[in-house]
Parts: structure tokens; C-alpha cells; sequence
């Protein structure tokens, strides 16, 4: 609302008097509060690629690859027996596990756990209040195998990804109205990703992925695509830094990793891939997103 000019000298005036009889009261009076400063959380997904048993010194490096990251919470893939509640232990952080290949850990404690059979497995930890999950969803009848290595139609290549298409639905249903992070390696690429601005990159094929569309469709961001929004300039591929070639055909590369959440408590400021190089435990690149709340 806008305040009338003669007010506004009224009201100058009398501060002009305050100010003459006592300043330190004045500014005192005057001092704009402090804006309480946000909270971040910083999230990552993490393929162990068999909770690193396909690299020397897998744990370790698993765990140091996490320390160095500034990470606060882990959604692991791919464990193996006690790999999840290993890497807790050289980390000295909670852990959700479970025992099987999806698994939290978590620099701060879990007040709460679930599990579901949705989506191939998936597990949920709450965390300062959030519901984080970690999913790993189907890997079979891959769905760029279909369009760059067999020429399948779009028809076929739909079909294929139904299995997919539901485990995300299934995980968006018990997952409810949220807020919440839900991270993981989706074995699909994204809807975002393979548009015509990419076709070139993606055998010439431009496709709504089932698996990513059912989260968009539930009110789930795509936090490497809201920080990222060039499909074309920052790709983000996590498949894979050490596949490039498979029975003798070119490997597609794709990001087929994501960080999806939702709820208004919380913003995506930033999000990146991580790893690759010599001595990265994994076949997969890692993801990590810092949420403010």
C-alpha cells in the first residue's frame, strides 16, 4: 500500500526529532532485522556399481569419493550384502541399511524409515524433516538400445519402457503429496533431454520417456534440468563415464541418474555431476543437487 505524501513529511519530521534527542535510540530504531539465513541441504545420487566390489579398494574410495563431495545425504544403488552400512562406518554417518541394493546414508540422523516393493525397491529415510527416497528402477529392454541400436518404432520403444513408466507411478503414488527428493538411477533417460533441440545426439529419435514424464506429471522438478535448462549445451550424462562400447557398438551416453523433488519448502540453487576419472568406484557419474528450505 502506498502511503500519502503528507504523511510521509509528517512522519519524517518526527524522526528527525527522535533522531535530535537521543541517535542511539535513533538507530537502534532503525537497524533493519536480519533476515533469517536459509538452511541447505546437499543431496546426492550415487550408482556403487555393486557396492564397489568391481574396483580395488572400492569401500574406501566410495566413501572418499562422498567425503570429498560436501555431500549431507546419499542415496545409494546398487549395494551389495553390508556395502551401505561399510561405507556408513568409514564415514561415521546413519544409515538405513537395508541389506539390499538401495540404501541412505546420511551425515544427519534418520528419524524415520520405509520401504516399498515399488519401482524395483525403494527405500525412504526422513532427514530434517524431508522424506528423501532412493530408487533404482528396472533394467531390462534398456530404452535407447531400442532406438540407436535397433531402429525399434516409437511404439516398440513405449511399450518397452511400460515396466519403467509404472515402477515411477507406483513410487509417485506412495511417496504422496510431499515435499519430497526422491533420487536414484531410473535406467531411463529424461523426456527433457531427447527433444528435437537434440535429436542429433539421440539417433536421430526424439522421446517422452514414461519413467521422468510420471514425476514431471506428479509435480516433481528435474533438479539438474531446473539448474541446467540446455538440454543441448549441458547434457549431464551419468552413462557412463567407463562404457563406451558394448559388443562392439557405440554405448549410448545418457543422464539416466536424477534428483527429482517437490513441495514448496524446498529450492534446487544448484546441481552437477560428480566423479569420473582415474580411481572413480563406479560405472556410473554420481549427482549431487544443494536444496535450500
Amino acid at each position: 500500500m502506498k502511503t500519502p505524501v503528507s504523511l510521509r513529511v509528517t512522519v519524517a519530521a518526527a524522526a528527525l526529532a527522535a533522531l535530535a534527542v537521543s541517535p542511539a535510540a535513533a538507530s537502534v530504531a532503525d537497524s533493519p532485522a536480519a533476515a533469517p539465513s536459509a538452511q541447505t541441504l546437499k543431496v546426492m545420487t550415487f550408482n556403487t556399481w555393486h557396492g564397489g566390489s568391481q574396483v580395488p579398494d572400492g569401500i574406501n574410495k566410495i566413501a572418499s569419493a562422498i567425503s570429498d563431495s560436501g555431500a549431507d545425504v546419499v542415496a545409494l544403488q546398487e549395494n551389495d550384502g553390508d556395502s551401505a552400512q561399510r561405507i556408513a562406518d568409514k564415514l561415521g554417518w546413519y544409515t538405513t541399511a537395508t541389506g539390499t541394493h538401495v540404501d541412505i546414508v546420511s551425515r544427519h540422523p534418520i528419524d524415520q524409515e520405509d520401504w516399498t516393493g515399488s519401482g524395483n525397491g525403494v527405500v525412504a529415510a526422513k532427514i530434517k524433516g524431508f522424506w528423501i527416497y532412493s530408487a533404482h528402477l528396472d533394467y531390462t529392454k534398456y530404452g535407447p538400445y531400442n532406438a540407436c541400436w535397433d531402429n525399434d518404432s516409437y511404439e516398440t520403444i513405449y511399450a518397452d519402457e511400460a515396466n519403467r513408466g509404472k515402477q515411477a507411478a507406483d513410487i509417485v503414488k506412495w511417496a504422496g503429496p510431499g515435499p519430497a527428493i526422491v533420487a536414484g538411477d531410473f535406467n531411463s533417460p529424461s523426456h527433457l533431454d531427447w527433444t528435437q533441440d537434440t535429436k542429433a545426439d539421440h539417433c536421430d529419435s526424439v522421446v517422452t520417456w514414461p519413467t521422468t514424464k510420471a514425476f514431471a506429471d506428479a509435480g516433481y522438478w528435474d533438479s539438474y534440468r531446473e539448474v541446467n535448462p540446455d538440454e543441448a549445451a549441458r547434457p549431464g550424462n551419468t552413462w557412463s563415464p567407463v562404457v563406451k562400447e558394448t559388443d562392439g557398438k557405440p554405448e549410448p551416453q545418457d543422464r539416466i541418474d536424477f534428483i527429482q523433488y517437490k513441495g514448496s519448502t524446498l529450492d534446487a540453487v544448484s546441481s552437477t555431476t560428480v566423479g569420473g576419472g582415474a580411481g572413480w568406484p563406479s560405472d556410473h557419474l554420481a549427482v549431487m543437487t544443494t536444496f535450500t528450505y
